[in-house]
């Protein structure tokens, strides 16, 4: 009796690891070129894939001016010379000047034309890029332009949070969604959902839902736009644009205690969610506090997610970070610094087989491009030891295998 109970305990233990790794398979494409996930690690051509790049949202912008194109292809050519392999930018420009949605399903073909051109020569230079379909700020549109929009047309709303729950709203996003993906680039000729340029999408960049701290407006939005994406494409990954910030029950670990509706554990659980991002920004979230401070803060932030990564298993992606030059005593040195300790948690995670697989900083800009400034920029020809910190943490993890 004891050997039959054994052996049915070892063929139920047998039966729950093939089950959770049948509803969980190590995704494959019929094209070898789409970066996948294969457990807690981003993968590619069957080798691990580490990601290290940068922000330019400004690329479609740019783009869809023939006399300002090449600091498009002038950064995509730095970059590859550094060794980075990962653009994040934005696929929207909602209302305001020079839109790609100037309204509601109508598009201006000239800055669609930029966003072709800048997949088409991403590709050029081995650049993947991470697309973002909607700012959760006002700068570009966002939201906010999406709930103005509804409100021209008749809808009673009263609060840009209403973009997460009025049913006008979002199905005025969810054709952008629809329209975006199935763009067929003018140059290539391919269109967006079957080109492995594109790393993944990205749901809303930074979204908050202050009117709800419960977490159930954004955790129900998540999930029927996740559902739509994966409707629409199946080969690319789909990550959120979230800071990091985790809800009520665990919001000690945020700083200052904040709670902005989100939740990092919940909200990533969430099926068609490939992997799991935060943002870094400890000079803005904890003002007053010392650069030690900001800096020790950095890393258990890091390790955080380190952690809940692994429970999710999911990779993890710090997909902003960056030092202001509006710091107190900040110069190149300081910066280099702070770059060299967050590629340091991000190396030794990689290194120990954790799920932390790259990271990229808030913001690169050419020469040129003062304007586009917010104080965290940089301009590598202007930084020669900022470009050897970057190249620097791009061949150490070219290198890594686990």
């Amino acid at each position: 009796m004891l050997m039959n109970n054994s052996f049915i305990f070892i063929l139920v233990a047998i039966l729950t690891i093939f089950l959770d790794e049948f509803s969980n398979p190590i995704r494959a494409f019929s094209n070898p070129n789409f970066v996948y996930t294969d457990g807690t690690h981003f993968a590619l051509n069957g080798k691990p894939f580490y990601l290290n790049g940068f922000n330019a949202y400004w690329l479609m912008y740019m783009a869809s001016d023939p006399s300002t194109r090449n600091k498009v292809t002038t950064i995509f050519q730095q970059a590859s010379k550094y060794r980075m392999n990962v653009a994040r930018t934005w696929a929207f420009a909602d209302g305001n000047s020079r839109p790609l949605q100037s309204a509601p399903g109508v598009y201006n073909e000239q800055m669609f034309q930029g966003l072709d051109f800048v997949i088409a020569e991403a590709k050029k230079y081995g650049i993947y890029l991470i697309l973002g379909l909607v700012n959760n700020w006002e700068p570009l549109g966002g939201r906010k332009q999406y709930v103005a929009w509804a409100v021209e047309r008749g809808q009673n709303l009263t609060s840009d949070d209403d973009f997460f729950t009025n049913p006008m709203v979002k199905g005025f996003y969810k054709n952008h969604v629809k329209v975006v993906l199935t763009r067929v680039n003018t140059i290539n000729k391919v269109a967006y959902k079957d080109d492995p340029t594109i790393l993944s999408w990205e749901i809303i960049n930074e979204p908050r839902c202050p009117s709800d701290l419960s977490g159930k407006t954004i955790q129900n939005w998540i999930i029927e736009m996740a559902g739509h994406f994966k409707s629409i494409d199946t080969n690319h990954l789909l990550e959120i644009g979230l800071e990091g910030f985790y809800g009520n029950n665990k919001k000690q670990y945020n700083p200052n205690s904040m709670n902005f509706g989100t939740d990092f554990i919940s909200n990533n659980q969430i099926r068609g969610i490939d992997f799991t991002t935060i943002h870094m920004y400890p000079d803005q979230w904890l003002p007053g506090s010392s650069l030690e401070a900001q800096d020790k803060w950095a890393s258990q932030w890091i390790q955080f997610h380190i952690d809940d990564s692994k429970l999710l298993k999911k990779p993890l992606l710090i997909a902003e970070f960056g030092k202001s030059s509006n710091t107190t005593g900040y110069n190149v040195e300081m910066r280099d610094n702070y770059f060299g300790k967050i590629y340091g948690n991000i190396f030794n995670c990689a290194k120990s087989g954790g799920p932390c697989g790259g990271g990229l900083f808030w913001q690169l800009l050419d020469q040129g491009m003062a304007s586009f400034g917010d104080g965290y920029e940089v301009v590598l020809q202007e930084s020669p030891s900022t470009d050897r910190v970057i190249l620097l943490q791009s061949l150490r993890l070219s290198k890594l295998l686990y």
